[in-house]
């Protein structure tokens, strides 16, 4: 994959997203004080000189000489083509389809997917891993935990580690673990097991007490923050080998980005991301299009704020930031959103394949089962239709190989209303990045950014 090159100088405020032109554009441009040059195909970013900058604006044959006099034309897919693809490196075990919570804008019905609610076997568990193994040839995997709340089948869970571990022994591949809980049921032992396996654990909480507590509902009545908090402390005190991560979902009726971070560092969390919310059982929650540029001037005040962190030497809070610069970073140019079919899927408590987390137990996402095992004719089916250069408007936008096309489950569900938001997003990102790579050299050191 390329890596981004980028030319001296500073960075240009943020400005406005940019519609997609109606055929796929060579590059995208980024006018300011310090003009900068997106090339779309190998994801290559240029700075600029003003006249060169002029030059090119509204002139195709211009942008494309450029581009062919750097020789970087390149095409990035063959849609004639299958899609190549090995078995999947990571899964992730819907182990408990049930929830202690009630949160009123959840995607996965308190994780009964519109079913029942459902525990996942010993049985089953050790199935989904031995064949992970079996199938990954050496390679590193990673067995995730997810529900619902995971932590319900603990039993489970903690067993289904405990197997992993011996099956990596066996076989010579290295494993990793994720979990991704609301934080309220962890004990010490679950704290332990974290610690010692170098878990990679995300929590979901929504900002302070009054906020996550307006729709991350308990049962028993109580503050489901609180819980969370006092489950918590010791692990975000003394990690251990464990990483710790807040994940907020923003709904319309409250968009503020940076009060939920500022909240949750306060909790203890060093790394906090924010998602929001594109589909609900409760409408009024979901995002509406006249939303969308409210939360992206909420997400650049968030970042500007980390900006400023930065020159004071002090560490990068904001996921979102985060990991779009160290995809930057990268030359991220990706076809697809995600791993989801390619090199990550989902099992059900009942032993069943899944494009990913979101979509279990819906049959127009379903790859296999614990019988049968993955199918791969129904994973390159999927991928294939799934292929940013497929789908519209995705094929004529300049952002398509950073954004990948958005989530599949999402856009399935609530269309892509949200689409100039993130070519907001990534524009000020870009500029972010330019910045960053002259002011800040060091947050480009191995391990400084945030996965």
């Amino acid at each position: 994959m390329d890596r981004l090159v980028i030319l001296d100088g500073r960075v240009a405020p943020p400005g406005s997203a940019v519609s997609p032109s109606e055929t796929p554009p060579l590059l995208h441009l980024l006018s300011g004080d310090r003009p900068l040059a997106f090339v779309v195909e190998g994801s290559l970013l240029f700075g600029l000189e003003p006249n060169a900058f002029a030059s090119m604006q509204d002139n195709p044959a211009a942008q494309e000489e450029l581009i062919n006099s750097l020789r970087l034309r390149q095409r990035n897919s063959n849609l004639a083509a299958p899609v190549p693809l090995s078995a999947p490196n990571s899964i992730s075990l819907n182990i408990a389809q049930s929830c202690n919570l009630s949160c009123s804008y959840c995607y996965a019905d308190e994780g009964r997917f519109g079913g029942r609610a459902s525990m996942m076997s010993l049985e089953t568990a050790f199935a989904a891993i031995d064949r992970l193994f079996a199938e990954a040839a050496g390679q590193r995997v990673t067995v995730g935990f997810i529900g619902g709340e995971p932590f319900l089948n603990r039993e489970v869970l903690h067993a289904s580690v405990e197997h992993a571990v011996v099956r990596s022994r066996e076989t010579g591949s290295t494993v990793g673990f994720s979990a991704t809980t609301n934080g309220t049921l962890l004990t010490a032992f679950d704290l332990d097991l974290i610690r010692r396996h170098s878990f990679s654990v995300s929590v979901s909480l929504d900002g302070g007490a009054n906020t996550n507590d307006r729709h991350r509902r308990s049962f028993n009545g109580k503050s489901g923050f609180q819980a969370a908090i006092r489950s918590l402390q010791p692990l975000l005190q003394n990690s251990g080998k464990a990483r710790i991560a807040a994940r907020c979902t923003i709904t319309r009726e409250d968009l503020r980005v940076l009060d939920r971070i500022d909240a949750l560092a306060d909790a203890g969390f060093s790394e906090i991301g924010v998602s929001p919310l594109r589909t609900s059982p409760e409408p009024g929650l979901a995002f509406r299009d006249d939303d969308w540029l409210i939360f992206l001037d909420e997400m650049v005040r968030a970042a500007e704020c980390e900006k400023e962190r930065l020159r004071s030497r002090l560490p990068l809070r904001f996921s979102n930031l985060a990991i779009a610069l160290k995809q930057l970073h990268a030359g991220y140019n990706k076809p697809l959103p995600c791993g989801s079919a390619a090199s990550y899927v989902s099992v059900s408590t009942r032993g069943e394949y899944f494009t990913c987390h979101r979509t279990i137990d819906n049959p127009g996402f379903n790859l296999g089962n614990a019988a049968s095992g993955l199918s791969l004719e129904k994973r390159e089916q999927f991928l294939r239709s799934r292929h940013v250069d497929r789908q519209e408007p995705c094929r004529s936008c300049w952002a398509r190989y950073l954004c990948g096309g958005g989530c599949h489950a999402e856009v399935l569900a609530a269309g892509r209303s949200g689409c100039d938001y993130i070519r907001g997003w990534l524009e000020y990102c870009l500029r972010f990045y330019d910045q960053a790579l002259s002011e800040f050299p060091s947050l480009f050191g191995e391990g400084e950014i945030a996965s």
